[in-house]
Order: structure tokens, then C-alpha cells, then sequence
């Protein structure tokens, strides 16, 4: 099914309106499927993919200036646009306030649970207060912007479908894709650990393994696989042909992409037993702590009980497309009023 034309996102408003990220493609996985299940043109707006504090004034100089002049030229009516980073909406607000037109800001996790991104405190209220509304993924996020007088919309998930490319070579046996970034707050070393004690089952750990910070295991099993940073038809394609997927995370209120596509593509799920994670993955899915013993114990439980799981990611799906049909009208809803 065609998901941008199964909701009911005005006409009229897609045709005038753009969905800005500062940063490339691969920074806003979510974004894309967003924008494109309502139609919408996403623009991703950016100079140079490096990091880090020294280049962070300069990058975010130009691209406040490629915004202005990107919105001056294509004058949408409806701007939504993608936080962090958290000046990307003050930028779009500037716009709106001397031009007119409205915008609706997509806040990610890192939005309120980063360091970086949370601070300062004061920006993130005058934007939010001024949006005509925050997409966020949880009830916590939702709560917190409603005490500072903002509007939050809770879409967790966008249902969507994926081109499938090659996979990489795969071993025999179970096999489990374990979507990584290898960002602080993925137990990575207890996830190698645990897949140490289940020989039998193939594991493969997508991202790149360089990423700044990152200190890999001493000692990778012979079961452990890094396949590096994949295309997204071959990451999808090996997402297809493996029996589960593993997304885990050792922040509360983090919503996880790898699950959210697993669910979309219906392949059961491995991951952590947070109150959000819990909520929404309430079927087909198997919840863990983060240590090694937990972690093999969940991967064990999917493994034994595959066809049941496989069962119930399928019926949730279903639940999945009505979420967001309703969240969708709510939205269409405050852009028409």
C-alpha cells in the first residue's frame, strides 16, 4: 500500500509545504520516511557531514543562511522541520515570523535527552510555545513540552515499505540483525559478550565500527559480524533476510529506528525493556536488560519461540497503521484550524 496517499494530509498543503533537516541523508532516516508518507519534499540542508565544537559555528552559520534563502525562494506555507539540531526551528520560526506561514517541529529523542541538544532550555520552550505543534515519539516528551505551554503530537512509528537490495553473505542457522550506530547508550560489549554463549545463532552488527569513541571487544566470536555502514537497499535487504532483529539502548525514553523498521517489515524483535519500548513493541517482541545474561536469555526466548513472535509482529502492524492515521488527522487537524 501506498502509505503517502492512505492518510488524509491535504492536498493543498503538500504541494506548499517542505520538510528541512540540517544535516545529509543519513542523518534523518525517520525524516524521510516521514516526509515521504505525507507527501512532502524533504530538503536536507548541510556543508560538511564532520563534527565537533571547532567546526560546529561555521557549519551552522551556512546553514542557517542556506535555510533563509532556501524558504525566501520555494515561500512554503508549511514548514516542518527536524530537531536537533535545536537552532535548525529557530531558524525556520525567523522565517515564518517575518514572512508568515506555519511550521511544526519533529523532535527526536536526542532533542530532550542529549546534553548538547537539551541546552539551552529557554530556546527549546520559545520555539516549541510558537510551532503549531512538536512531533515527539513519547508520552514523556509530550508531558514535558505541555508544562511549558507547548502543543506535542505523539507519532512514534511511520509505517512504510523498502526497496531490497543483496544481502551480504549469510551464515546458516538463526540469524539476527543487530542494528547499531555504536553511540554510548548501545551495551555493544555486552551484546558480543552474550552472542559468545549462543554459538548456533549468527550475528550481525550494522554501523560503522570507526565511529569516534567507539572501542570495540577484544575478542569478536566467530558468530559476530560487522558489516560496516550498508546502502539502505542492502541494510534492508539483510534486515529481510534475517529472522529477528536487535535494537537495543540503555536510554528510558528512546525510541528505536531499527525496531520501527522491523515492525514495518515484519520481522520480530529483540529489544530493551524500557516503559516506551515496552508500550509500543507490545507483540511480537522480546524486552531485555542490557547485560549480557539478559541479553542471551532474550535472544534465547526468540529463537524458541520465532514462529509465535513472527505471528504477533504481523498483527501489530495493523495496530501500527491505526496509530498513525490518527495521529495524522490530528495533525491535519491543527494545520486547518
Amino acid at each position: 500500500m501506498d502509505i503517502a496517499r492512505s492518510v488524509r494530509y491535504p492536498e493543498g498543503l503538500r504541494s506548499t509545504s517542505l520538510f528541512i533537516v540540517w544535516g545529509p541523508p543519513s542523518h534523518g532516516p525517520r525524516t524521510k520516511v516521514f516526509a515521504r508518507a505525507l507527501g512532502i519534499e524533504p530538503v536536507f540542508v548541510y556543508s560538511t557531514t564532520r563534527r565537533g565544537l571547532l567546526i560546529a559555528p561555521w557549519k551552522y552559520a551556512y546553514q542557517a543562511v542556506a535555510t533563509l534563502l532556501l524558504l525566501r525562494r520555494r515561500r512554503p506555507t508549511v514548514v516542518f522541520v527536524q530537531s536537533p539540531p535545536s537552532f535548525a526551528p529557530l531558524v525556520v520560526w525567523l522565517y515564518t515570523a517575518i514572512v508568515g506561514g506555519r511550521f511544526l517541529v519533529d523532535a527526536h529523542s536526542g532533542a530532550f535527552d542529549s546534553r548538547v541538544w537539551a541546552r539551552p532550555a529557554w530556546l527549546h520552550r520559545f520555539v516549541a510555545r510558537r510551532a503549531v505543534a512538536t512531533v515527539v515519539t513519547n508520552e514523556h516528551h509530550r508531558d514535558l513540552l505541555s508544562a511549558q505551554g507547548a502543543r506535542a503530537v505523539i507519532i512514534r512509528d511511520v509505517p512504510t515499505t523498502f526497496v531490497l537490495g543483496s544481502p551480504p553473505d549469510l551464515d546458516d542457522g538463526f540469524r539476527i540483525m543487530a542494528v547499531n550506530t555504536f553511540a554510548p547508550d548501545e551495551p555493544v560489549g555486552e551484546l558480543v559478550a552474550a552472542a559468545a554463549e549462543l554459538p548456533t545463532v549468527s550475528f550481525y552488527l550494522t554501523g560503522d565500527p570507526a565511529r569516534p569513541g567507539f572501542v570495540a571487544p577484544a575478542v569478536i566470536p566467530p558468530n559476530v559480524h560487522f558489516t560496516g555502514f550498508l546502502p539502505d537497499d542492502e541494510y534492508f535487504g539483510l534486515m529481510h533476510a534475517c529472522d529477528a532483529v536487535l535494537c537495543l539502548t540503555t536510554r528510558e525514553h528512546t525510541m528505536q529506528r531499527g525496531a520501527c523498521e522491523a515492525l514495518s517489515m515484519g520481522v520480530p524483535i529483540v529489544t530493551s525493556d524500557t516503559a516506551l519500548l515496552r508500550t509500543y513493541f507490545r507483540r511480537g517482541t522480546v524486552h531485555v536488560r542490557s547485560d549480557r545474561a539478559a541479553i542471551r536469555r532474550g535472544v534465547a526466548a526468540m529463537v524458541a519461540d520465532h514462529e509465535r513472535l513472527a505471528q504477533e509482529i504481523r498483527e501489530l502492524q495493523t495496530a501500527q497503521r491505526d496509530e498513525w492515521e490518527t495521529a495524522v488527522s490530528e495533525l491535519t487537524g491543527l494545520l486547518q484550524r
